[in-house]
This record gives structure tokens, C-alpha cells and sequence, in this order.
């Protein structure tokens, strides 16, 4: 009977599992945020997902290199075919890149780009339209985002504002800033 019993009780909290509680949602923001991926690991399960907020770009990475924007990563190819890893833009809308360039405008918005294709020296013009991108990850990449926020931020402050969660599913609305710089502002 007590074989029973506890084999009902595994069964059910398999099948039933606990709702979240808002202090399990804090503790999660505050382990993500602070690089304990360890900790993050233990909290997610298997299927995990993390679905980013979207946002209006291109579709690409960029970093600024010896007076260009070097593209290092195309998010989505699906979305963006026009341009691949290793291009360089020069100009976004008659104005030339800088550190602080950004791709501005409506989803549908053209940007007019001058680029140089990798391996190439040739200035073509490329009119691409802006477009809505929300990117997922699995347990695996998101911990690795993490990894990668542990090395990038000093400090950091969350301030939660709202938490809505069902059963086992959470939304966290908080606000997240942070320091690229030791000892920086906050």
C-alpha cells in the first residue's frame, strides 16, 4: 500500500506540477543577471524556451570596425538574404556609420545601405525594409547567454515591476540596467 501511495504522489506531481511562486520568478531574474548559470540550469526544465522581446531591425549583427559596421551575425537567414556575415556597411541613408548607428523606422521602412560584399572592394546600394524580429532559445543557448552577460556586464539593477504567471508558465516585466564599465554608472 505504501509503494502505492508514494508511486500515486510521483505520478501526480509529475503529471500536476507545482505553479510558479513570484519569489522562484525573482530568484530566477536575480541568477540570470548575476552569471550563475549553474544555478539557472537547476531551475529550467529540458523544454525550456526563452522567447526575446521583438524588435525592429535588419536582422543583423553588427560590430564597428575600422570605420564600417562589419556584420557578424545574420539572426534569422529566412528573413535576411541580402546581406551575409563578413559585409561591411558604410552608409545607412545618405549618413556615414559611426559607433552610435542605428537602423531607425517602421516595420516595411526602407534603409538605404552602402556595402562592400566580404572579399570584395566594389560599393554597391542595397534598399533593404526594416522587420519585426523575435528570436527563441533553448535551455542551451540561453545558458550560454548567460555565460556571455557574466563577461560583458560589471553590475547590474533590476527593478521587477510586474510578475504574471499561470500553473508553470511566468512573464516577468521588469527594467534592466546596467555597466559595461567597472565601477560604472548604473
Amino acid at each position: 500500500m505504501i509503494n502505492r501511495s508514494i508511486l500515486f504522489i510521483l505520478f501526480y506531481s509529475y503529471i500536476y506540477p507545482l505553479p510558479l511562486e513570484e519569489s522562484d520568478c525573482i530568484d530566477f531574474i536575480e541568477a540570470r543577471y548575476s552569471g550563475a548559470d549553474s544555478t539557472v540550469y537547476s531551475m529550467i526544465s529540458n523544454d525550456f524556451t526563452y522567447n526575446h522581446i521583438p524588435y525592429v531591425g535588419l536582422g543583423i549583427l553588427t560590430e564597428y570596425r575600422n570605420g564600417s559596421l562589419f556584420i557578424t551575425h545574420i539572426v534569422n537567414d529566412s528573413l535576411q538574404t541580402n546581406l551575409n556575415v563578413g559585409d561591411k556597411i558604410h552608409e545607412v541613408n545618405g549618413k556615414v556609420v559611426s559607433k552610435n548607428t542605428s537602423f531607425n523606422g517602421a516595420v516595411g521602412s526602407e534603409q538605404k545601405l552602402i556595402v562592400t560584399k566580404r572579399g570584395d572592394s566594389t560599393f554597391s546600394t542595397i534598399y533593404l525594409p526594416l522587420i519585426q524580429i523575435q528570436y527563441s532559445q533553448n535551455d542551451s543557448l540561453f545558458l550560454l547567454d548567460i555565460v556571455d552577460y557574466r563577461n560583458t556586464w560589471y553590475d547590474y539593477h533590476v527593478e521587477i515591476l510586474d510578475i504574471i504567471n499561470h500553473k508553470n508558465k511566468a512573464a516577468v516585466y521588469y527594467l534592466w540596467e546596467g555597466s559595461k564599465k567597472e565601477n560604472g554608472p548604473v
